[in-house]
């Protein structure tokens, strides 16, 4: 009866015996019953049983021998305006995915500032692409236009559990961080202030030591920093330190906040972020659209609709990731696997990784799939090319259609604007722009030489990086020049540095742009040199003649 189940199970668990072994055997059929009979003694006092045996292992934890979770998802686009529209369709395409592979809601957190679906400027109201092959061609029998098919729309379901204003550092490291109290308490703020656009519901991480979590972050970069959009529209650009996400990542590890956690970076200069930091033996494998030295590529630039010139769509790795993702069984294909899809074909940078590359090993599904999933099949105009159609791009492009530097993304909008719209109220905006670029070089020239490094730093911090650059992995391991490292990769006073004459330039001179970041090496050089943040900021006095004003 049970009584013999119980001496049983108690028997070939706790000591393991011949005897035990045997009569194990005989009465596998009842091994359940002897499971929960297990549980009933161990309320009564039984201490002897342990769950190291294998066989009881596997109820417990699973074939695959680990304590199976939950998982999680983090997914972020950190700018805001129409020409960075890219970010913003990079994240909703993202959540897709994880909606389309039965992911509930509960598990993801979605942060992106909600300006392009009812933007002014979109000649497709309601709707946002991830892709030049979803522009519409054909109209249906009304005269409305029609996407090529469902899937096309990324904005359809895209939640936005932080948006506007309170899509901030404050609220990403919280989210992380799982601290629900902080962010409630940004978000009643937020929501008593009527001139600030924005809201949240102050969803946070809420995993455990058992769970997966997953991190996509899309935006500008610059070399240990990514941005955030500014608190108000026209505003200083904020934005989160290497040192600030190492923080985050070191406190989820000690506070037992995950089992394992995959991040992928869309930045340029986004290797910095991790390079020389982010230890090998805390369960976090990052991958990154770029090294730490060079820009990332935005894609799918230079279209237009109904004669309306379109931004830039998407960015490369992060499409070519998210398209191998959707063109493969995610139970059968590792993360290793899309990152070297990704880094044959993100091909005008270096794609990189970071952290414990056995991670890398973890199949797709294990991370942004919910059993037991319906999903349907991801439409021909998402879909990764074949091999025929790879060796095809190749052989006729070196450099793909339609792809140019992150810095460059706004300026190649507004030159499209031009040539399809001619004269018009964007026309104000490029010269703006032309103009704001000059006046950052000039700048940057005599700052630097008044640091006394030289008009060379300037060409090397804003040297256009292109095809010479491609496929060179130990970039993504080289040390920088001149080197921070020499109190150890993690240096506080250098961070503090690099703190103090990013937020110099934008209270002295003017708020950072997509363009002007690529001078964030230039701050790094200073940095790391040994000038000091005062030196810094009585050059930008001197030499910032105009208002501070935003382009």
């Amino acid at each position: 009866g049970a009584r013999a189940l119980v001496v049983l199970c108690c028997c070939r668990v706790s000591f393991g015996s011949d005897v035990g072994d045997m009569l194990w055997k005989k009465q596998r059929g009842a091994a359940v019953l002897c499971v929960l009979s297990l549980w009933v003694l161990s309320l009564a006092g039984c201490r002897g049983a342990s769950h190291g045996d294998e066989k009881l292992r596997t109820f417990f934890q699973g074939s695959n021998g680990k304590e199976e979770g939950t998982k999680w998802a983090v997914l972020v686009a950190g700018s805001n305006n129409w020409w960075n529209y890219r970010h913003q369709a990079d994240v909703c395409h993202a959540h897709q995915i994880l909606r389309e592979n039965g992911f509930p809601d509960e598990r993801v957190i979605v942060m992106r500032y909600d300006d392009l679906e009812n933007n002014m400027d979109n000649p497709m109201p309601g709707v946002v692409i991830n892709s030049k092959e979803c522009i519409p061609h054909e109209k249906d029998a009304q005269g409305n236009w029609v996407l090529p098919n469902e899937r096309c729309n990324v904005n359809q379901g895209c939640a936005k559990d932080y948006f506007g204003a309170s899509v901030s550092p404050e609220n990403f490291l919280n989210v992380l961080k799982g601290d629900a109290e902080a962010a409630k308490r940004n978000c009643e703020t937020m929501s008593k202030d009527p001139a600030v656009f924005g809201g949240c519901n102050g969803k946070v991480l809420n995993s455990t030591d058992k769970d997966h979590v997953f991190v996509a972050f899309f935006d500008h970069g610059g070399v240990h920093m990514i941005g955030m959009p500014p608190a108000r529209k026209w505003g200083a650009m904020r934005y989160v330190t290497a040192n600030q996400l190492l923080d985050a990542i070191t406190f989820m590890d000690a506070s037992a906040m995950y089992g394992e956690m995959i991040l992928y970076i869309e930045a340029c200069e986004s290797g910095s972020m991790f390079n020389g930091l982010l230890p090998k033996n805390i369960s976090v494998w990052a991958a990154t659209a770029a090294d730490p030295f060079h820009s990332s590529y935005a894609s799918d630039c230079g279209t237009s609709f109904e004669n309306q010139a379109l931004p830039c769509l998407g960015d490369l790795f992060s499409v070519e990731w998210m398209r191998d993702v959707e063109s493969h069984d995610m139970e059968r294909e590792t993360w290793k696997e899309d990152w070297k899809f990704a880094e044959k074909h993100t091909n005008l940078s270096q794609v990189c990784e970071y952290g414990d590359d056995s991670l890398a090993k973890d199949s797709i599904a294990s991370y942004l799939e919910y059993p037991p999933c319906n999903c349907s099949s991801p439409s021909p105009a998402l879909q990764a090319p074949s091999e025929q159609q790879q060796q095809q791009q190749q052989e006729e492009e070196e450099v793909p259609e339609g792809v140019v530097s992150s810095r460059e993304a706004k300026m190649a909008f507004l030159l499209n604007a031009q040539a399809h719209q001619g004269l018009t109220s964007l026309n104000k905006e490029y010269l703006a722009e032309r103009e704001e670029r000059e006046f950052v070089d000039e700048l940057m020239a005599k700052v630097l030489a008044t640091a006394g490094l030289g008009i060379s730093s300037v060409e090397e911090a804003a040297a256009p990086q292109g095809l010479a650059h491609i496929h060179v992995p130990k970039l993504c391991h080289t040390k920088p020049a001149p080197p921070h490292w020499t109190r150890g990769a993690y240096d506080p006073e250098y961070f503090a540095c690099l703190t103090g004459i990013i937020d110099a330039y934008q209270s002295i001179c003017r708020p950072l742009t997509g363009y002007s970041m690529r001078y964030t090496k230039a701050f790094s050089d200073m940095c790391a040199s040994g000038v000091s943040v005062e030196k810094v900021q009585a050059a930008f006095r001197a030499f910032c003649d105009r208002p501070v004003q935003a382009f």
